[in-house]
């Protein structure tokens, strides 16, 4: 049996392992940002700024209760955003590639982002999977270990 660092194991069914120490510090951050701009804020203009960072914070918080998980019995992806969300089921078929993006800012990795690309129905579809700063090699071990799971690494 196999050591996997992103994904649990339940029988059949993997999950992705949400990355809520991510989440939360977005959001620790940005409700302390938030603080500070209406405490010193003196313009229309900082409250509009909070509330954004308000909306920053909420969706830090329910984007850490959203889960993804691979069935490798029944072939299927299933997907939910939130807590509250529908549940989105994907086929193993509809699978088209890999993705991963670098965002740089002066020669400098700021930005990393691992996405399952998908085809349905003519469509293209993105599934966020997991997000890094400064490097892409966790995201590249994260691809592998998931091709190993969908049977893609024969």
């Amino acid at each position: 049996m196999q050591t996997l660092k992103y994904f649990e194991q339940e029988g059949g069914i993997y999950h992705l392992k949400v990355q809520k120490g991510l989440f939360y510090t977005i959001s620790v951050l940005g409700f302390g940002a938030m603080i500070a701009t209406l405490i010193y804020g003196t313009t229309k203009g900082a409250y509009m700024g909070a509330a954004l960072l308000a909306f920053i914070v909420v969706m830090g918080i329910l984007r850490s209760t959203g889960k993804i998980s691979f069935d490798t019995q029944s072939r299927k992806i299933r997907k939910q955003s939130f807590f509250f969300s529908s549940e989105i089921t994907y086929n193993f078929d509809d699978f088209d590639y890999f993705l991963i993006s670098k965002l740089k800012s002066a020669f400098i990795t700021v930005g990393v982002s691992a996405v399952l690309v998908m085809y349905v129905n003519g469509k293209t579809k993105n599934i966020l999977l997991r997000q890094s700063f400064f490097t892409a090699r966790p995201l590249q071990r994260l691809n592998d270990e998931l091709s190993s799971i969908m049977g893609l690494s024969d």
